[in-house]
C-alpha cells in the first residue's frame, strides 16, 4: 500500500531523536552512523521531491499555490515510491485555500505527534536558531509563524506553516488523521516503553533485543559523540551542536521568572492538557 507515517512535531520537541531512534530500529537495534548518506524519514517539505515528482518550479509559486499543490504531491509520491514511507514534519495540520487537508487522509497510514514542555522548547528553539530567548517567546506565540517562509529560491525546503506552539499541538490531535501523542519527557523517562509504543503504532513488531538496541543506540551521550567525531546533516549552525542538551525541566536554570509566566500565560491552557502544569 502506499502511503505516509507522518512524524509530526513542533520544533525542537524530539522529532529528530525519534527518527533516529526508528531508524536503529529498523535495522533491528543496530548502531548509528552519522557518516552514512541514508536518510531515515526525510522530511516533508523537501522542495527538490515537489519539483521532480510533480514537474513543477515550486520556488515560483505563491505560498497559497505552494500549498494548494500539496495535497497533489503526496497523492503523486505515495504512487511513485510504491510502498509506505516515514516523514518527519513540522507544518501545522491545516487545510489549503480550498479546504483540503495538506496531509490527506486518503494516503495516510498513521501519524505520531510528538509534544515537549513548550518551556524547554523555547530555550532549544532559542540556540537553534540563535536569538534570544524572548525572541524564541514572541516566534512560539505568533499565529503567523512558518519555517522557511521567505522566497521559495535558494530554501531546500517548502514553506511551513507552524501557528502558535499550542494550536500546533491543536491542529494535529484534533485531526480526522488522530495521531499517537508521544510526550518527549516520557521518552526520557520510559524510552523503551515509548519507543515500543511508536513502533506499534506504525504497525511494527519489533523484538525485545531490537527494542533495546535501539534504545541503546539512540542514548543522547551516543548521539552527541557521534555528532563530534562525524557532524550532523541537520545542524544549521556550526559553534552550535545539534544535540546539546536533551534534557526536561532545563528551563527551571534558564528562563527568568518573567519568561515563564510569558509562557504560561500564553500556552498555560495547553499545557495543562498535556500535564505541563
Amino acid at each position: 500500500m502506499s502511503c505516509y507515517h507522518w512524524l509530526a512535531s513542533y520544533p525542537k520537541s524530539g522529532n529528530t531523536w525519534l527518527r533516529l531512534a526508528l531508524a536503529s530500529l529498523s535495522k533491528g537495534g543496530q548502531n548509528l552512523d552519522f557518516r552514512s548518506s541514508e536518510l531515515f524519514a526525510p522530511i516533508a517539505c523537501d522542495r527538490a521531491a515537489m519539483d521532480e515528482v510533480a514537474d513543477v518550479d515550486s520556488a515560483a509559486l505563491t505560498l497559497a499555490e505552494e500549498e494548494a499543490a500539496r495535497p497533489a504531491f503526496f497523492r503523486l509520491e505515495a504512487a511513485w515510491l510504491g510502498k509506505p514511507q516515514l516523514r518527519k514534519v513540522h507544518h501545522a495540520w491545516t487545510r489549503t485555500a480550498a479546504g483540503e487537508p495538506l496531509f490527506p487522509p486518503d494516503v495516510t497510514a498513521s501519524a505520531v505527534y510528538v509534544i515537549r514542555d513548550p518551556r524547554d522548547v523555547a530555550i532549544s528553539l532559542a540556540h537553534h536558531h540563535g536569538s534570544s530567548i524572548d525572541a524564541a517567546i514572541a516566534f512560539m506565540d505568533d499565529p503567523a509563524a512558518m519555517l522557511a517562509g521567505g522566497s521559495g529560491y535558494g530554501s531546500p525546503q517548502l514553506r511551513q506553516r507552524l501557528l502558535t506552539w499550542s494550536d500546533h499541538a491543536r491542529s494535529w490531535l484534533a485531526s480526522p488523521i488522530q495521531p499517537l501523542l508521544v510526550r518527549f519527557e516520557d521518552m526520557l523517562d520510559t524510552p523503551a516503553d515509548s519507543l515500543e509504543r511508536v513502533a506499534r503504532h506504525l504497525r511494527w513488531n519489533p523484538s525485545a533485543s531490537a527494542i533495546a538496541g535501539a534504545v541503546e543506540a539512540s542514548r543522547f551521550d551516543a548521539l552527541q559523540a557521534q555528532e563530534e567525531r562525524h557532524g550532523f546533516r541537520e545542524r544549521t549552525r556550526a559553534e552550535v551542536p545539534f544535540f546539546r542538551r536533551g534534557l526536561a525541566g532545563g528551563w527551571r536554570d534558564s528562563l527568568t521568572p518573567a519568561q515563564r509566566q510569558r509562557i504560561e500565560a500564553s500556552h498555560g491552557e495547553a499545557m495543562a492538557m498535556f500535564g505541563y502544569l
